[in-house]
């Protein structure tokens, strides 16, 4: 009979493993993390091996608590939704959850190196107009989408789009997908070269439900300035 009784406890037990085994490789797979050993996991399994050791080591340094809000905040599918949508100028930065939560919007504009198939007089300058837009939590960077446009121009108009792209360089938001549709670029001929993709917000473990959608912009001009903008559609 005592044997028969710890048979049944020893089943019991690895039932229980079992299911939860299971259910935490399911969160991990729909995006939702419940605690910060699955993070990591997910970060280990998502990222290549050198990005994913140094954000695993500055998660290390945050305390417990902060440890716990991090991933509270990751799993709060709206409030990531509004970080992501939040409008801002160029340069500023806007805080959430009392200053745990930041998003900067910067613009840049560079110079870069062109090799035309025929040479090109020294007036024409190439040039790069860059939008970016981070989230960071207590610090930590965990998003970053990046909209650009390389232009030519010889200080009186728009020669030439050499090229553009929208791309999130990192998203480290597991309950959130991102994907970029109808990029495109104009202005060749006016003062200003522009570039703008449109991006959709999805949740993972809610079967994929769309959340919203917008439009990031860039721009760069004559006078090697920039700008760009975020629209919600």
């Amino acid at each position: 009979m005592l044997k028969k009784l710890v048979s049944l406890l020893l089943v019991a037990v690895l039932l229980s493993i079992s299911s939860f085994s299971f259910a935490f490789a399911d969160d991990i797979a729909k995006g939702k993390i419940t605690n910060i050993s699955s993070y990591m996991t997910w970060i280990k399994e998502n990222t290549n091996e050198e990005e994913a050791f140094k954000f695993v080591e500055q998660i290390k340094t945050l305390p417990l608590d902060k440890q716990e809000k991090f991933i509270s905040y990751l799993n709060n599918a709206d409030l990531m939704t509004k970080a992501l949508t939040e409008k801002l100028e160029p340069g500023e930065t806007k805080y959430l959850e009392n200053g745990d939560i930041s998003i900067t919007l910067n613009e840049t504009n560079q110079s870069i190196n062109f090799n035309p198939m025929i040479k090109s007089s020294s007036a024409i300058q190439y040039r790069r107009a860059t939008y970016t837009k981070d989230i960071e939590i207590f610090g930590i960077a965990i998003l970053e989408n990046v909209v650009w446009v390389d232009y030519s121009h010889d200080g009186n108009s728009i020669l030439g789009i050499q090229g553009c792209d929208a791309v999130t360089t990192r998203n480290f938001i597991p309950v959130l997908s991102l994907s970029w549709s109808g990029l495109h670029s104009w202005g060749v001929g006016g003062t200003r070269a522009y570039a703008s993709a449109d991006i959709t917000f999805s949740v993972l473990y809610q079967g994929s439900i769309t959340l919203g959608a917008g439009e990031l912009g860039v721009w760069g001009d004559i006078s090697n300035l920039s700008g760009g903008w975020i629209k919600k559609l």
